[in-house]
């Protein structure tokens, strides 16, 4: 069997049944994925602890990645090419991508300017209630 480039891009756009040697592979994968985001999404290291804005975020990313592997999952029952799973699988990359590299930063910057105004400005001293005498 000759391994050219053909061959590979025949092996791409073919449907993907179970009968193929990596269905049940990505199968137990896309589950393996779901099970190791959720214990990223719930696990909180003691030692360090994350800004309000990554705090914010998590939840964000921890959806598209459980909407991406569903949709990974309707693409196997789907029998699709494999294009599909690879051209989805940019998209779920590319969105986390902007989440962490876009969207994140100005908010993470806010929050630091946040904390060096709250340094400099007092705190409002608590006033005292006069108790009445009777």
């Amino acid at each position: 069997m000759p391994l050219g480039l053909d061959h590979f891009l025949r092996r791409l756009s073919d449907p993907f049944d179970t009968e193929s040697r990596f269905y049940w592979p990505l199968a137990i994968a896309v589950f393996a994925a779901i099970v190791a985001n959720t214990v990223w999404y719930y696990w909180r290291p003691d030692h360090e602890r994350p800004s309000p804005t990554e705090t914010a975020l998590r939840p964000w990313v921890y959806w598209v990645n459980v909407i991406f592997c569903i949709w990974y999952l309707v693409l196997l029952i789907a029998k699709v090419p494999f294009y599909w799973f690879a051209g989805s699988l940019l998209v779920n990359i590319a969105s986390i991508l902007f989440l962490y590299a876009y969207w994140l930063p100005p908010r993470d910057a806010a929050w630091e300017r946040e904390l060096r105004r709250l340094k400099y400005i007092p705190e409002a001293e608590r006033r005292q209630r006069r108790r009445r005498r009777r």
